[in-house]
């Protein structure tokens, strides 16, 4: 019997001792995993942060882009497929492909550089009229999206560093677009989902400076005074080759104003911009004249975004500039943008819009002197196009497709040249 209580006594003894060994062993165990645990906790939060900061926003422009962001990068692009034919000269038609990829970087607390990257095959519909034939320069073009390069190329289109000097006030400066902060328009201003013709993304009346693309040195600055009011300054390099760079710039001015007549959103933008030379004679006045290479031009112009109702809007652009320098010294275009809500299709958009171009004096003389058979008058543009929007595409977002139809009346400003009848279609990705 006494043999047994030791026996016990022993076994108590080690239980004892493994209970507050295992305790212990718990204790840190228990510090490990809380360790472990907040850690965790700490990686989830990061990953829910990327995750938020990943979701797509939009942002108005005149590149408009969802954007996509993840570690502080923002990335965002579309493609773009056009094919156009026209009843002109037995014209076979023609196809083009484009492709831009926008990447913006943060630089601190109120910087960040942005890149834009270009790139386009097909030269688009050949053999038009010659207000025509160039995409960038003159009055018209059958399809804005077209640049001047046509190769397997990925092309530096924009690369700039920008930063908010204060909340209202900011600044860019590097190789611009001087069309992304200028004559912008909510829905006539994008050939990706607006109007494909030239003279309905961009007053036709302003000589751009930079590349014959738009692109080029230069520096802008945006002034919030109120928040219904913008006002935008900007210098670019004349003729976008950073040779010369302080010698024959352009400048422009613009003032938004921001209103809500009846309650419905709009912007009327005003502006003056002034070139003080170009690189060649191609799209002046007199291109026998050789003083017209350093010959000043400058003009105004406004550009008008209004809603009258919740599914209509209107749009309104026009300007002057010098005929003694310009081959047309006068413009006016105006249209609706029409949404698909009525007939349950609300993220679908009818685009109307119609433009009237008229020449200077001087190239009248130019062209009656130098062209058999011409006979100036007013060119009068058309365009209907109708963005379908696949699988509920939001605007700006998803896959889309327009059918587009232009229709030309005097053609180079010429009265007696065939009107032309311009069809195609518009496939649009964006990423």
């Amino acid at each position: 019997m006494k043999r047994l209580i030791h026996i016990l006594a022993a076994a108590a003894l080690i239980f004892s001792d493994e209970s507050s060994w295992a305790d212990e062993k718990t204790g840190s165990k228990n510090q490990t995993y809380g360790s472990e645990f907040e850690e965790l906790k700490h990686r989830v939060e990061e990953l829910e942060k990327r995750i938020k900061d990943g979701e797509v926003v939009d942002e108005l422009g005149h590149k408009l882009h969802p954007i996509h962001s993840i570690y502080g990068l923002k990335i965002s692009g579309g493609v773009t497929m056009t094919a156009q034919g026209a009843d002109y000269k037995n014209n076979k038609g023609a196809g083009a492909l484009s492709a831009d990829i926008v990447i913006e970087s943060p630089v601190g607390k109120d910087g960040r550089v942005i890149s834009v990257l270009d790139f386009q095959r097909g030269a688009g519909l050949q053999n038009l009229p010659s207000f025509f034939t160039s995409p960038n320069g003159n009055t018209t073009g059958a399809n804005n999206d077209i640049e001047s390069f046509n190769n397997d190329q990925l092309h530096v289109a924009q690369f700039y560093y920008e930063h908010n000097i204060v909340s209202s006030l900011v600044v860019s400066v590097g190789q611009l677009d001087p069309t992304v902060f200028f004559d912008i328009n909510l829905y006539a201003n994008n050939e990706r989902v607006h109007f494909l013709a030239n003279q309905f993304a961009n007053n036709p009346t302003i000589e751009f400076g930079a590349s014959e693309n738009f692109y080029g040195p230069g520096i802008r600055l945006t002034y919030s005074p109120a928040e219904l009011l913008d006002i935008t300054v900007a210098a670019f390099e004349g003729d976008g080759n950073y040779a010369d760079i302080f010698e024959n710039p352009f400048l422009m001015a613009e003032a938004d104003f921001k209103i809500k007549p009846f309650d419905k959103d709009g912007i009327y933008r005003v502006y003056y911009w002034s070139r003080k030379a170009r690189p060649d004679l191609t799209y002046v006045a007199n291109p026998n004249d050789a003083t017209l290479i350093n010959k000043e031009n400058s003009g105004v112009g406004l550009s008008i975004e209004q809603l009258i109702t919740d599914t209509v809007g209107i749009w309104l652009r026009g300007g002057t500039q010098n005929e003694k320098v310009a081959q047309f010294d006068k413009h006016i275009s105006g249209g609706l943008n029409i949404t698909g809500d009525a007939f349950n299709r609300p993220n679908d958009v009818i685009g109307l819009g119609y433009g009237m171009t008229s020449m200077g004096k001087d190239y009248k003389d130019y062209k009656t002197s130098s062209s058999t058979g011409f006979s100036s008058d007013t060119e009068q543009y058309m365009e209907l196009y109708y963005n379908i929007s696949i699988g509920e595409a939001a605007h700006f977002k998803g896959f889309h497709i327009s059918p587009d139809m232009q229709y030309v009346i005097n053609p180079n400003g010429n009265a007696n040249a065939s009107k032309l009848f311009i069809y195609g279609i518009r496939l649009q990705a964006f990423f």
